[in-house]
């Protein structure tokens, strides 16, 4: 979670629209203030009345319109005005509280220790500047520290009395929290009653631990992807679609927060432990003796905690995190460094809202805003249009970023994205950038909605959007735009892995007419001086890129059936045609129906294949790569042979032993096969962690769903590594 967020706005029931305050408000008690004071007095209030309405729509809405980033640089500059003119500093201030007063839809409770936030350093110098800090007022350096990934979630305080739960509160303004304990009981993770038996160590009459409540990866995506399903039957009837959640920070917030404890059972939210809070009795005299002692008695602690003896190994250790952030099944925004003595942290104690013995180690934010300058439409394989946003440049998450997905239409519509708008851009993955929506607050009249267009920006042949289907289409099966993609895809590395022909090559093939689609690849190696007249194309390039195309003849028949970018036919579809059919003689002489009989492909990819094979322009393309010596069936051909022959699997969710890949090549080296969607063909669902819609349908047609174990027995079993 944030470090320190948002306070409650001053009205007293604030609207989602409210804006915050931007421009001055001179008083008349202020004018025998001298210029520079005046003016920095000016400036504090300013930021203290933006913060506090960011800090409304973050812990009380949760729906925050900033990112962190955003608020940490108002934050920042409000403490560094303060510190310049400590005479303007109030009790009121964002600097001197913690989150958020607690929402009147729940009993308030009374924290008996305020629970605090944190300070914030962003890189290696921070780090090392708070560590002198922390020496000079310890009057020594030596002492250990712990790291923890610092979990983007919701802070929560529970309490037990005689080892059972009786009380869980949010941090709210950290002196008092919303009491949410008959909803915090419906997770799963937290423990109800706990095993005094478990360790040695008496169990304090009552205390209470601190942790933060999240929603994992998997989960969030399995939640939105029903909500998407559902909203399918909500336009269909006529009513307006369920918005999705941005993030699963949000997620969770909004999942503990619910009227109904039945509601909070039904979303996926986790716990982790970090911290005791307080005890009426004896407990360990560090920090990580104690996180072994929680977890002993049954509570799940922070993952990947670590403690180091000295300075430069905790700075290794958090710099360590940022390339695998993304490896924890939960969102992690930082690292938190903390002192592990105990006796240390209390010599050290507070400052203001923040204790001197512990540090977040913030890592470049994952979320910034900018401006949406355009709304643009790019043409892909299957004819699809696909809208993305063109955003004034902006660093997010140490990349800049110009372009971000927008997915579809009812997307940007649900959303309310509109060009002009100021909008939040994530770096999903760390990878791909999107839009997560718009500031309304700083939105300009006459924004218009967006309107997918009549007619693709490409061809300028009629859109069409077929039914039940969210996207919309360019309607000429040759549109340039179509052929061209479908081209990138043929020589990509699931396809034919031909090196050196990229997006920018393809496109100077095409413009030069040394190509008209995936058949005239192979013709290449008769127009040598053609190619080498191109710019960039020097001998030696030349001669690899032949020897690329020579070398992909002979790739595997699902490569080239992959390749050939049919819709709706991905890698395991690819992999099923060619082991059920064994070439592409075959495949082109099936019917719809046989087609749909293969386990795991079903009657639409059944209906897209047929109807790609018997299209005369197709036919030829096939043609010409048959008559360049392409591969044209797998070797052997038929079905697999093995103990598992006949036997069709899927795999879902994260395992621990396995990658998925891997534990899909053991069962198809067994003569199994791995399809990508549970069927009543199914044998078995393997489920690791997560696993949503899967593993639902999979229980409503009565599939068996396995665990890791059970696929280790079964291997085990037949002999496989």
């Amino acid at each position: 979670m944030r470090g320190a967020k948002y306070t409650r706005k001053m009205a007293e029931n604030p609207t989602p629209d409210a804006a915050p305050i931007e421009q001055d408000s001179a008083r008349p008690e202020d004018a025998a203030v001298s210029g520079e004071h005046y003016d920095a007095r000016n400036r504090a209030e300013e930021l203290r009345d933006q913060i506090r309405y960011h800090n409304n729509r973050y812990y009380v809405l949760d729906d925050p319109e900033v990112s962190d980033a955003d608020w940490d640089a108002l934050f920042h500059e409000l403490r560094a005005l303060e510190e310049a003119h400590p005479e303007f500093v109030t009790e009121d201030s964002p600097t001197q509280q913690v989150g958020a007063g607690p929402l009147e839809t729940f009993a308030v409770v009374e924290h008996r220790e305020r629970l605090l936030s944190l300070g914030n350093v962003f890189d290696e110098t921070g780090l090392r500047d708070w560590h002198r800090r922390a020496s000079e007022l310890a009057e020594r350096d030596d002492f250990a520290m712990v790291t923890e990934p610092k979990i983007d979630g919701l802070a929560m305080a529970l309490v037990y009395e005689h080892g059972r739960l009786v009380q869980a509160a949010t941090r709210g303004d950290g002196r008092r929290g919303e009491n949410v304990t008959e909803n915090i009981r419906q997770i799963p993770d937290v423990p109800q009653r706990l095993d005094r038996a478990s360790t040695p160590r008496a169990l304090p009459e009552r205390f209470e631990v601190r942790g933060e409540v999240y929603m994992p990866k998997a989960g969030f995506e399995a939640m939105n992807a029903r909500i998407e399903e559902g909203n399918v039957a909500l336009v269909e009837a006529g009513k307006k679609p369920q918005r999705l959640f941005a993030n699963p920070r949000n997620a969770a917030a909004g999942g503990v927060r619910q009227k109904d404890p039945q509601v909070t059972a039904s979303r996926p939210l986790s716990i982790a432990v970090y911290q005791l809070g307080w005890a009426d009795g004896p407990t360990p005299e560090t920090h990580w003796e104690t996180l072994g002692w929680l977890r002993a008695l049954g509570f799940p602690t922070t993952p990947d905690c670590e403690r180091h003896a000295g300075l430069d190994a905790t700075v290794a250790a958090c710099g360590g995190w940022l390339p695998r952030r993304d490896t924890l099944p939960m969102d992690m925004d930082g690292v938190v460094v903390k002192i592990d003595d105990f006796a240390v942290q209390r010599q050290l104690g507070i400052v203001g809202r923040e204790p001197r013995w512990a540090i977040a180690y913030k890592f470049p934010p994952a979320e910034a805003t900018t401006r949406l300058l355009k709304i643009a439409i790019n043409v892909g394989r299957t004819g699809r249009l696909n809208p993305f946003a063109m955003l004034e440049p902006v660093v997010v998450g140490g990349a800049t970023v110009r372009m971000a997905t927008l997915h579809n239409e009812e997307d940007i519509h649900r959303k309310d994205v509109r060009v002009g708008d100021t909008v939040i851009v994530r770096r999903a993955g760390e990878v791909i950038p999107q839009v997560v929506g718009p500031v309304l607050s700083r939105r300009k009249r006459g924004a218009r909605r967006f309107k997918m267009p009549d007619r693709c920006p490409v061809s300028g042949d009629p859109v069409v959007r077929p039914e039940n289907e969210v996207m919309a289409y360019c309607s000429n099966p040759v549109c340039p735009a179509v052929v061209r993609r479908t081209v990138e895809h043929f020589v990509s590395r699931g396809g034919m892995d031909i090196d050196g022909l990229g997006e920018r090559r393809v496109n100077e093939f095409f413009d030069e007419e040394l190509i008209e689609d995936a058949g005239d690849i192979y013709r290449l190696a008769d127009q040598r001086d053609a190619l080498l007249a191109l710019p960039r194309m020097a001998e030696k390039s030349v001669d690899n890129l032949l020897a690329s195309i020579k070398r992909s003849k002979s790739r595997p028949l699902s490569a080239l059936i992959f390749g050939l970018g049919v819709r709706h036919v991905g890698g395991e579809n690819a992999a099923l045609l060619a082991q059920h059919f064994g070439s592409i003689e075959a495949l082109q002489g099936a019917s719809e129906e046989e087609i749909a009989a293969v386990g795991g492909v079903g009657p639409i990819i059944a209906e897209s294949v047929a109807s790609w094979m018997a299209t005369p322009r197709n036919q030829e393309i096939v043609g010409k790569l048959a008559q360049a010596g392409v591969r044209m069936s797998e070797a052997g051909g038929g079905a697999r042979e093995g103990p598992l022959a006949g036997q069709q699997f899927v795999i879902t969710g994260r395992l621990e032993s396995w990658t998925r890949d891997a534990a899909a090549a053991a069962l198809k080296g067994l003569g199994a096969s791995v399809s990508g969607a549970v069927t009543k063909k199914t044998a078995a669902l393997i489920a690791g962690e997560g696993g949503g819609g899967k593993r639902e349908k999979a229980e409503k047609l009565g599939t068996p769903v396995w665990d890791e174990a059970q696929l280790v027995a079964l291997l085990e079993l037949h002999g496989a590594d």
